[in-house]
């Protein structure tokens, strides 16, 4: 397999069996090196584009229907062609052979398209204007996300968020449960990894990490893979050594594993989850991270009285849209939907009001979710500290925003019972 295949086969996983993104990249194991470089690039910039892709391609496209299979082959094409440094030759007969690989009778019908798209290259007449059509072609954002946006936070504000692009980098935090940062630097820079130190102490965004699952310094436990942003929202729960803290949804566990690093494993940690097989997954993250954990299968919606107020800190992960983790993870773009946000608001209010019954008086509950959503995150915490009188936010609530932050977008917030 070579490397345009290759990332056909990642296209292919978002587009036609709904993967993620960083699971589609794994479609990419199999090549080594510059190939695997030159996969992935294609890969993230055709799915970051695929919008814009889409308008650029329409005009040459004379048939009423594109089967997905050619319309993924296309849209590879014009990626090299429009958005990379690829020579057009190359890229139109690479596409053409490509196609000829994975269905053979639509070789004659990509060549003639990308030909007549690289020919027409100026006559491509894209929206202009501050509009929501525009806004969405010129991102390679849907619609109605560009309209919600720019409703909620004007034009200027839609436009920056959307258009912002993260550097193609995994956030990684030293875990100190099991070594120090001199130490896995040190490592980092054996192994001929290029890192940063990130804003948050202890984490660094290291490029060109593939299949990391298979270094020794993950498999040992000196690594975590974990956000900025999720970092941050467990250190505004201000963890102290010997307290108790519930986790309610808990896995694949990162949040926990950083509060008991943080706590220098003096912490005393009851971690659910409502799935099977993420509970086996968050075990075997603790036991690799060297975190001591009670784990349990439970639905948190469902009360426990036995547990009231009985916890310093309880973490509120809730489910949520996803939308601010879209700028780097662009399959959540093109799979959301207007109705999906109404209906998690539901179950995040749900279970803020299930969750609250744990604090301890002068305990804190962390909600957080990786959203930029008004609905799922001032709506749900401004109307449940309204009626409750016995709690208060500790913080102003803070909302970090990818183009701004340099991080996922994220909503924390620390609510204290009084």
């Amino acid at each position: 397999m070579n490397a345009r295949q290759a990332a056909y086969e990642a296209l292919t996983a978002v587009t036609r069996d709904g993967a993620y993104t960083a699971m589609a990249m794994k479609k990419l194991s199999p090549l080594s090196g510059e190939d695997r470089r030159f996969a992935a690039r294609l890969f993230l910039t055709t799915l970051e584009n695929l919008i814009r892709l889409d308008f650029a391609l329409s005009g040459f496209i004379k048939s009423a229907r594109v089967h997905g299979t050619v319309r993924n082959i296309l849209r590879l094409g014009a990626c090299q062609l429009r958005l990379m440094d690829v020579d057009a030759h190359a890229a139109v007969n690479e596409s053409v052979a490509l196609a000829r690989r994975v269905k053979s009778q639509a070789a004659g019908f990509v060549n003639a398209v990308l030909r007549a798209l690289d020919r027409g290259r100026d006559s491509i007449a894209y929206p202009q204007g501050k509009t929501a059509e525009a806004l969405s072609v010129a991102a390679s954002y849907p619609l109605w996300i560009c309209e919600k946006y720019i409703r909620d936070f004007g034009y200027d504000f839609a436009e920056s968020l959307l258009t912002y692009r993260p550097p193609h980098a995994t956030t990684v935090r030293v875990n100190t449960l099991k070594t120090t940062a001199a130490a896995l630097e040190a490592e980092l820079t054996r192994l001929g990894l290029r890192y940063e130190p990130g804003k948050v102490s202890g984490s660094y965004a290291v490029s060109g990490l593939a299949d990391i699952e298979s270094l020794p310094v993950y498999q040992s436990g000196w690594i975590a893979v974990q956000s900025k942003s999720a970092m941050r929202a467990v250190l505004a729960a201000g963890i102290r050594e010997g307290e108790s803290l519930l986790d309610c949804c808990a896995a694949p566990g990162g949040k926990s594993a950083y509060a008991a690093a943080l706590a220098d494993g003096n912490l005393h940690i009851l971690a659910w989850d409502v799935h099977a097989h993420r509970i086996e997954l968050m075990r075997k993250n603790f036991e690799r991270l060297g975190v001591t954990a009670s784990v349990e299968e439970h639905d948190a919606r469902v009360p426990v009285p036995a547990l009231e107020q009985r916890f310093d800190v309880v973490l509120l992960d809730a489910p949520c849209s996803a939308m601010g983790l879209m700028a780097h993870s662009p399959d959540i773009r093109y799979t959301r939907k207007p109705e999906d946000i109404a209906s998690l608001a539901q179950l995040q209010a749900e279970l803020l009001e299930v969750c609250s019954a744990y604090v301890k008086r002068s305990g804190r509950l962390v909600y957080s979710t990786c959203s930029i959503n008004r609905e799922e995150n001032e709506g749900i915490t401004d109307a449940f500290v309204a009626r409750h009188a016995d709690f208060e936010y500790r913080d102003k609530p803070a909302t970090l925003y990818p183009h701004i932050d340099g991080s996922d977008g994220f909503y924390i917030a620390v609510i204290g019972r009084k």
